[in-house]
């Protein structure tokens, strides 16, 4: 605001005494102060889009628990789109890779993947290693 007021014409300094006083004001913008006008085109139709369906994919992947340096995984069926800990469609298990622990529920598991369930990298080592898929 400094700048603008030293390059300001006196016509201008006037209506920029707002931006002088001693609490900073941001109720008006630069445009406002300058007498400036934004234009928008004539032609502002708005246009139809196309019906798009998205299609939720649902994942089988790691929730993180226990605390800092002691990891404890949860295994879950959850939506692609959510974040690492959001709320689950279901709980499938938990890995503990601390002690190389797993508990798996194989026939849940198995029903998941039957209704299109993609595992993550390290979830489809997991069950590769329990055998619960090849």
């Amino acid at each position: 605001l400094v700048i603008l007021c030293a390059r300001a014409s006196r016509d201008d300094m006037a209506a920029m005494s707002t931006c002088a006083s001693s609490s900073l004001s941001f109720t008006r913008s630069v445009a406002d102060v300058r007498g400036l006008r934004a234009t928008v085109p004539a032609n502002t139709a708005v246009v139809a889009r196309a019906n798009v369906t998205t299609e939720a994919m649902v994942k089988i992947r790691f929730t993180r628990l226990g605390r800092k340096r002691k990891p404890f995984y949860r295994i879950i069926a959850i939506d692609s789109r959510k974040r690492r800990d959001g709320l689950p469609l279901e709980e499938l298990g938990w890995y503990d890779p601390m002690a190389k622990q797993s508990n798996l529920n194989a026939p849940a598991i198995k029903a998941w993947l039957a209704k299109g369930a993609q595992p993550s990298e390290t979830v489809g080592a997991l069950l590769k290693r329990s055998l619960i898929i090849e």
